[in-house]
């Protein structure tokens, strides 16, 4: 955000603070509610319901039940609390131990009986298990359970935890939590792109949620949301309310360290991997995690504070990768650029490296009995330092080598965070917060060989990259800073009584991307060219339109309104959610480039500008009146986590241009004019003939695609359950979850046609390990005419226009939770679910490309036959079953067991294959249109050949295991930790090569990664 708009972010603060007319976005904290009676049983109004804990820096909160004998008291942070209920000519009854976790609506009902108001009666009760009120899906885990399991604690580690829960990389996958980044996944057919972190109601998603690392002792409780999602949040993905720890009226803090080395990991290396080409299957290089926590007061019930600290590395071996051991050989004569051939250096296999830094200080002040307020800062400057390594990479799954990826380096990194929270009587809650998300991310070469001459080279025939990086334009594909700033606004007001709870909010959210003038560096991409080998024999060279800089603003603004509404056992969760998206691109200059101009893009506005009502309504039913069984149902309308603008002119330049290249005499060198967009010397014609022009791209979006009510991309989400207690602290749920998408976007090439293409098909080789034994023939392929290839102009609108398109989720989940004597615990959960997609109407327009819900086209440069198999894909149900088990058992003389268990799908194989010019001429009747002028064509079409979905790896069975020893010292306990992660020694591959090659496949389903053998680790924590 440019300093022109930080007053902006005041302003709406402040008018936000004055209207006073919205109500608490995304509360993190639960709520107690009841009715009360007397012993005939008829209500009582008027009752005074107080409850009281350490954790309430007011210690105390009252309420008083309405004429239906009913009360309500809402955001109550989690812990223990003693529940009092007097009324004049009734004993005094108290209930003592209810615990309260994050989100749920705990019902305390009371029985009063007549006595004298100083009698006391004091009741012990469990603790409801069943939430009466809330139709979400919730599953909470709190501090003390998350230091007992056999984890690390952070969020990233709760997919193993939540049913149905999928992991958004099957390469996050890791043994021990060595990979802390994936904190991204999705349930019930949701996009992993819409997780979203939300701390004291401000969502804190940054860059896939991958900067910000949260520190586990600074957490008091996290609960996940993957159902039943509120008015009070934007998308329907899988909400993560972190709670933060706030001091108290006694110091208290945390130390903990864990360590492990490569000596204590298994060898889990198999026949069957190493048949497949797998030589090393050690995953751990380094890990070592320290940190520190302390809170108490500074003035007793008035001021209190909670700092932490942590550091950490993470060094994980990818086993299937390699550096290259020819990186600084130089092959043909190209006196300017260096151009390699790759060799794996068995020696040193490719590794992540990780690290982090973090320091953090909340202060919660409560300025008066009715005002609260609660400041934060932490910094976490870290580095991914080989991104990215362990992941398929953006641009048609290439995987790269250690010198071909970036180092990500978040040198700048802070998360500031004020809120304000004012009882203005028993009925109103007034809730204001505000939050920025700062960082840049300097994305450098990773190795001292990796030159600014060192040209990025892609191997044809194995899908792998090397020499340097050169993917796309943005930080993830190239070398460049990438500025992000994120200013997040909230103003709320609660009306609560017995039988409602109405709110009413407001959410603001800024977002800019990009700083003027850093768009001076034409070595983003080396050389601004990249080059495309085939068996080591060029075939094409992609020319870049460098130096770049994304600059865009955008701004969401949300108003929503939403009540529970208890009508004796019904309650009703009525909501509607109302929000405008609008992004805009201030003018943008870029210098010339080794193959651009000078380039001026104009100052665009509403681009995009979504205007999206969202109703969402469900209900909760009390089925026998006793709180013992919920039936619940749910049905809501949701956006995307959206914040780029979208349609910006310099975004939508042609970012590159390729041509076929015949090295006619072995130089390595392109003999021909790479600015002469026709065929010319040993290179062919321009792939888009748009390349380079400055005001005008290749890509626009027209009007349905920018803006309007109710058209962007949006899904809805269906939910029923039933909730029920079987005996006291143990319940049962189960639930029946849809998903279904729409407001596709397609990419339509309005310079051509359908008649611009002609069709034709390919064999598929022969081979037992593809489906059927391969051998068949493959239709539904097309290629460009040579007179219509280069002519590029897309444009992006409404799949309507062409057709039908849907992507439908159906699934089950069953669970069952049981919190037990001395803190032992025990879950288990099974998910059982299919997605359907179909883009089948699309098949005779090979002109249109179908895009994914985000908007992003699919793949141009793998080929995808357009016949039933591929466009309408049914995928078994077994690809999204999963079971999660979850136990921590106490044992004598202070010892504890745990255990993590879970059973996952595997990846899906897959397999794309290069097929010549001269493979493909003899159904096609001539030369592909790439080859257009060209004396000589060596030009490829790589195509894929096995439907999505049709076959996969095993399914990944890990089990994880703790086994902890307390001692106590006084006030002080301190715990070691002995952990035991895959006690099985599985070796499920994590990702593969994908590009078939020659008549045998070459390094098809060659493992590049694979689970990590069984490790041991062991930790301390000191808690006083």
């Amino acid at each position: 955000m440019s300093g022109r708009q930080i007053p902006g972010f005041l302003t709406v603060l402040c008018s936000l603070l004055l209207i006073c007319a919205t109500a608490s976005a995304q509360n993190s904290n639960g709520s107690i509610v009841g009715a009360v009676k007397d012993a005939s049983g008829a209500v009582l109004p008027g009752v005074t319901v107080e409850v009281a804990s350490p954790v309430l820096i007011e210690r105390t909160r009252a309420a008083v039940t309405d004429g239906q004998g009913l009360y309500r008291m809402v955001d109550l942070r989690p812990g223990v609390y003693t529940v009092t209920f007097t009324l004049p000519g009734f004993s005094t009854l108290k209930r003592e131990g209810l615990e309260l976790t994050a989100g749920f609506t705990a019902t305390v009902n009371a029985d009063l009986k007549v006595g004298e108001l100083a009698e006391t009666i004091t009741v012990s009760g469990e603790t409801p298990v069943v939430d009466l009120q809330n139709v979400r899906q919730q599953t909470t885990l709190s501090r003390t359970t998350l230091e007992a399991l056999p984890t690390t604690g952070r969020i990233s580690q709760l997919v193993n935890f939540i049913p149905g829960a999928v992991i958004g990389n099957p390469v996050w996958q890791s043994v021990g939590g060595l990979d802390e980044r994936a904190n991204a996944f999705s349930a019930h057919g949701g996009r992993f792109d819409d997780n979203v972190p939300i701390i004291d109601g401000l969502p804190q998603r940054l860059q896939g949620g991958a900067v910000f690392v949260f520190n586990q002792l600074t957490m008091q409780e996290v609960g996940v949301e993957t159902g039943g999602i509120a008015a009070d949040r934007n998308t329907g993905g899988v909400q993560m309310n972190i709670v933060p720890r706030d001091g108290g009226n006694t110091f208290s803090g945390a130390f903990n360290t864990s360590h492990t080395s490569p000596s204590l990991q298994a060898d889990n290396l198999n026949d069957e991997l190493r048949a497949r080409g797998l030589s090393f299957s050690s995953s751990l290089k380094k890990h070592y995690d320290t940190g520190g926590a302390f809170g108490g007061p500074i003035l007793r019930d008035r001021l209190w504070f909670f700092s932490g600290t942590r550091f950490g590395a993470n060094q994980q071996y990818q086993q299937g990768n390699y550096f290259n051991k020819l990186q600084n050989q130089r092959i043909g004569t190209d006196p300017v650029y260096r151009v390699t051939f790759y060799e794996p250096d068995l020696s040193r296999p490719a590794f992540t490296n990780d690290y982090y830094h973090d320091v953090s200080l909340r202060l919660t002040l409560q300025a008066s009995k009715s005002n609260k307020f609660v400041v934060s800062y932490e910094a976490q400057p870290n580095c991914s330092c080989f991104w990215p390594i362990l992941e398929l990479g953006p641009q048609n799954n290439v995987q790269g080598t250690p010198e071909a990826v970036g180092a990500h380096n978040y040198k700048v990194n802070y998360l500031p965070l004020v809120t304000w929270t004012s009882t203005i009587n028993s009925k109103l809650l007034l809730e204001v917060g505000g939050s920025a998300n700062v960082f840049d991310n300097e994305t450098m070469r990773t190795d001292p060989s990796v030159g600014t001459d060192t040209i990025a080279i892609t191997e044809l025939s194995t899908n792998f990259r090397y020499g340097s990086r050169a993917l796309s334009l943005t930080h993830a594909g190239g070398y460049r800073i990438q500025h992000n700033r994120q200013y997040r606004q909230r103003a709320s007001v609660s009306y609560v009584t017995g039988q409602h709870s109405l709110k009413t909010g407001v959410d603001v959210a800024e977002y800019s991307e990009g700083a003027p003038g850093w768009a001076n560096d034409s070595s983003q991409i080396n050389g601004a060219r990249s080059y495309t080998f085939r068996d080591r024999v060029p075939q094409q060279v992609t020319i870049w339109a460098v130096p770049f800089e994304a600059l865009w603003r955008s701004r969401d603004i949300a108003a929503y309104a939403q009540d529970q509404w208890t009508i004796q056992k019904l309650t009703l969760n009525l909501g509607v959610r109302f929000n405008n998206f609008n992004g805009y691109a201030p003018e943008t200059t870029m210098p010339a480039g080794p193959f651009v101009p000078e380039r001026v893009f104009p100052r665009t506005k509403n681009a995009p500008n979504w205007t999206n009502l969202n109703p969402r309504i469900g209900g909760a039913y009390d089925l026998f009146g006793n709180g013992k069984t919920a039936v619940k149902a749910s049905i809501g309308r949701y956006t995307p986590y959206s914040i780029a603008a979208v349609d910006i002119p310099a975004n939508n330049q042609a970012a590159s241009t390729t041509r076929t290249w015949n090295d006619a005499n072995g130089n390595y060198v392109p003999d021909c004019d790479l600015h002469n967009l026709v065929a010319n010397g040993e290179c062919g014609g321009w792939s888009d003939l748009t390349f380079g022009q400055i005001r005008a791209g290749s890509t626009r979006r027209v009007a349905d695609a920018l803006g309007g009510v109710n058209l962007q991309d949006y899904n809805w989400q269906l939910a029923a359950q039933v909730q029920h207690e079987l005996r006291p602290n143990v319940a049962l749920t189960a639930g029946y979850f849809r998903t279904w998408y729409g407001n596709f976007l397609v990419t339509d090439n309005q310079a051509t046609a359908a008649s611009d293409y002609d069709p034709f098909c390919v064999t598929v080789p022969t081979d037992q390990r593809l489906p059927g034994g391969g051998g068949n023939q493959i239709c539904g392929l097309y290629d460009i005419k040579p007179a219509a290839f280069g002519r590029v102009d897309n444009v992006v609108t409404q799949h309507t226009h062409y057709g039908k398109q849907k992507e439908v989720f159906n699934g089950v989940d069953v669970g069952l939770e049981a919190r037990l004597a001395r803190g032992a615990r025990f879950q288990a959960g099974v998910s059982f679910g299919r997605t359907v997609t179909d883009t089948c109407d699309f098949n005779s327009l090979p002109q249109v490309l179908p895009n994914s819900i985000s908007g992003v086209a699919v793949s141009t440069t793998v080929l995808t036959p357009r016949t039933s198999d591929f466009c309408h894909i049914s995928r078994p149900w077994t690809a999204a079953t999963g079971l999660n088990l979850v136990a921590i058992y106490p044992l004598p003389w202070d010892f504890q067991f745990s255990a993590l268990y879970f059973d996952k799908p595997g990846i899906p194989d897959v397999a794309s294959r290069a097929y010549t010019n001269a493979e493909i001429r003899q159904s096609l009747g001539r030369d592909l249109g790439q080859c257009r002028g060209a004396a000589t064509c060596n030009a490829s079409v790589v195509i894929n050949t096995v439907p999505d979905a049709s076959y996969f790896e095993d399914r990944l069975r890990q089990m994880d295991i703790r086994f902890s020893r307390g001692f106590r010292f006084g006030k002080m306990r301190v715990r070691g930790n002995g952990d035991l992660y895959n006690l099985f020694n599985a070796s499920n591959v994590l990702s593969m090569t994908t590009r078939y090659s020659g008549t045998n496949g070459g390094q098809w389903l060659r493992p590049l990664q694979i689970l990590g053998g069984r490790m041991f680790k062991f930790s301390a924590q000191v808690d006083f």
